[in-house]
C-alpha cells in the first residue's frame, strides 16, 4: 500500500501539469515567451507549444531525479499514455492510442518487433510454431543479455496467417505500463545497471528468458515522444490540451 500512495502521489504532479490550462503560455515564465508579456498580447500559438514543451520537460527533469526505479518507470510511462492523449484526444481507444503514438509519433521501430520468448509461451500449445520459434531462441546464449534487435519483424519469420500482435514490443510496452500502474508490479527480470534499451535475461529458476525494460529507455522514448509532439502539433496546427475539459470535466 505504501509503494501505491508515494506513487500515484508523485504522479498527481504530471496529472495536473497535463490538465486543462489553455492560456499554459501566460503561466510559465521562460524567456522565449517573454515577447508576448513584453507585447500585452496573449501568446502566439508557436509560443504556447513551447511553454507547454518546457513545462513537460521540467517535469521529466524531476523525476529523473527519484531514486527509486519503480517510482520512475511508473511516472515515464505514465507521462508516455498522457502525451499519446494530447495527439490524439479521444479519437482511439486507450491501448490502439498509445500504441499508436509510440509508433508514429515517439518513432520506436523497435515496437514493431516479434518477442520470441513471450510467442514461445503464447504459442507453446500449437507444435508447428512453437518449433519453429524455439529452433530461434535455440541460437542465444544463454546467461547473456540478449537485446531485442535479436527478436525478429513479423515478415521475417515466414510464418504466413498468424497475428502476432499480442507479442510485438510494442504491445508489450503497453502490458507493461498496465502492470506497473494498477498492479504496482514490474513484470521484468532483474534490470542491470548500464542498459539503455530492453533486453533479456535468462530466469534460473524457469529457464525462459525475462524482458526487462530499463528507465533509461522510458525516459529518452518520452523525451523524444515530447519532442515529436511538438513537432506534429505545429505542423498540425494542434492545441496538445484541446482534448481536455476546462470548467467542465467530464
Amino acid at each position: 500500500m505504501l509503494f501505491r500512495t508515494v506513487v500515484w502521489s508523485a504522479i498527481l504532479p504530471v496529472s495536473v501539469a497535463l490538465a486543462p490550462q489553455r492560456r499554459v503560455g501566460l503561466r510559465v515564465n521562460h524567456n522565449r515567451d517573454r515577447q508576448s508579456y513584453n507585447r500585452g498580447m496573449a501568446p502566439t500559438f508557436d509560443e504556447t507549444i513551447n511553454a507547454f514543451g518546457a513545462q513537460v520537460r521540467v517535469l521529466v527533469d524531476q523525476v529523473c531525479e527519484i531514486r527509486n526505479r519503480a517510482f520512475r518507470k511508473a511516472l515515464y510511462v505514465s507521462m508516455l499514455d498522457g502525451l499519446s492523449a494530447c495527439a490524439y484526444g479521444d479519437s482511439m481507444r486507450p491501448g490502439i492510442r498509445f500504441r499508436t503514438f509510440v509508433l508514429q509519433i515517439g518513432g520506436w521501430t523497435d515496437g514493431e518487433r516479434i518477442s520470441l520468448p513471450q510467442a514461445a509461451l503464447l504459442f507453446h500449445a500449437v507444435p508447428a510454431m512453437s518449433a519453429a520459434i524455439s529452433a530461434r531462441l535455440a541460437n542465444w546464449n544463454w546467461g547473456t543479455p540478449q537485446p531485442i534487435t535479436s527478436d525478429p519483424f513479423a515478415h521475417e519469420l515466414g510464418i504466413p496467417d498468424v497475428d502476432f500482435s499480442k507479442v510485438q514490443h510494442v504491445n508489450l510496452l503497453w502490458k507493461f505500463r498496465n502492470s506497473i500502474l494498477h498492479a504496482v508490479y514490474d513484470p521484468g527480470g532483474f534490470d542491470f545497471p548500464g542498459h539503455l534499451d530492453p533486453y533479456y535475461t535468462g530466469d534460473i529458476d524457469t529457464r525462459t528468458w525475462r524482458l526487462v525494460i530499463p528507465d533509461a529507455f522510458l525516459e529518452r522514448l518520452l523525451r523524444a515522444s515530447l519532442q515529436n509532439l511538438l513537432v506534429h502539433c505545429k505542423q498540425e496546427g494542434l492545441d496538445p490540451q484541446v482534448h481536455l475539459g476546462r470548467e467542465l470535466w467530464v
